[in-house]
């Protein structure tokens, strides 16, 4: 068996050396027509920004709220979910569009303008030129190749730009929206209280000016006065009309001034927050960490050309094999047929 096996072996040796010209011929012709077409090939340029996204919250958030925790601070890098959040934000069509129009993408990839689906066609080519991964510590990897190595680094970097942008516009949004609802809130809680104000003005005309203590100090005077038998038929008239419009407003105004205490804690609360949207309108913050900037490379990133040249010069070799056996195989089963049909 092992015989059969190295005499099979010499016979396709044999086989192969006797039918080396053409596989010599097809060989060298695939190995310079790699060379050719790798030589015709652009040059491709690879720039990396690497970033870290924060925790996806309001920018005014750590800066107001007393009791930041460590899931509010703005201040701590995100966690995986935060990272999956940068990366579909990234692939967005706002910042795919805007890159696109920006850097004349169209005109710059070799898409005719009248094309039928030059969207398709450009979205497509940039998808193919612009990666996004995570890299093993949670951070973004956000990938260019381009033929052009300055225009490759400012897509990378601008993208970094506009994904602040894009968080900042969504956030907007919803806190423009938080900023009306809170400040209509605001100004309606202060002319109610301002209402409850006029009210307890009328009590406070009336003598009182705070229930509990002033009930405590004309209580005591009174004691006192009936002790040291100081009492007069004035002054006991005097008690008993104070004592009597204690009694009649006195817990009601008492009551009311609390309440409206309790709206100025809220109407406090208010305020700060109105402060709070109104800064995280008005002065926008990143919503990442750059890690490194893109910078035009030196060095071309592909195409390879001599793994072009020797995995084409690899296939021709092989292809002129399998093309070899298939004529001989072809014409042997020529010459069984024609022997058959006599």
């Amino acid at each position: 068996m092992e015989n059969k096996t190295q005499f099979d072996t010499l016979d396709m040796f044999m086989y192969l050396w006797k039918k080396r010209k053409p596989i010599i011929i097809v060989t060298v012709a695939g190995a310079v027509l790699s060379i050719i077409i790798s030589l015709m090939m652009p040059n491709y340029y690879k720039s990396e920004t690497t970033l870290f996204p924060t925790t996806f919250i309001s920018p005014a958030t750590g800066v107001l709220h007393i009791n930041t925790n460590q899931e509010t601070d703005p201040l701590i890098v995100g966690d995986e979910n935060d990272a999956e959040r940068m990366i579909e934000l990234l692939k967005s069509d706002y910042i795919t569009d805007k890159i696109i129009e920006k850097y004349n993408l169209i005109t710059h990839y070799g898409i005719a303008e009248d094309d039928k689906y030059v969207k398709t066609k450009v979205k497509k080519a940039y998808k193919g030129n612009v990666t996004f991964s995570k890299t093993p510590y949670q951070g973004i990897s956000i990938s260019v190749v381009d033929t052009d190595p300055i225009i490759a680094s400012n897509i990378s970097n601008n993208i970094s730009i506009l994904f602040d942008s894009l968080v900042s516009d969504m956030q907007k949004q919803r806190v423009l929206e938080m900023y009306n609802i809170t400040k209509n809130a605001y100004l309606s809680e202060k002319i109610y209280i301002g209402t409850l104000e006029d009210s307890l003005d009328i009590y406070r005309q009336h003598g009182i000016l705070a229930y509990y203590n002033e009930v405590e100090r004309y209580s005591e005077a009174y004691a006192k006065a009936v002790g040291n038998n100081t009492l007069t038929k004035k002054g006991q008239q005097f008690f008993n009309e104070k004592f009597t419009l204690f009694r009649k407003y006195g817990k009601e105004a008492q009551s009311l001034f609390y309440y409206i205490n309790e709206l100025k804690e809220n109407q406090a609360r208010l305020h700060l927050n109105l402060i709070q949207t109104e800064q995280s309108l008005k002065h926008p913050i990143t919503h990442k960490y750059i890690i490194s900037k893109a910078k035009p490379s030196d060095k071309k990133d592909s195409p390879k050309r001599m793994f072009i040249v020797i995995f084409s010069t690899l296939a021709a070799f092989l292809f002129s094999i399998g093309l070899i056996l298939f004529l001989d195989f072809f014409k042997e089963l020529q010459i069984r047929i024609k022997k058959e049909t006599k």
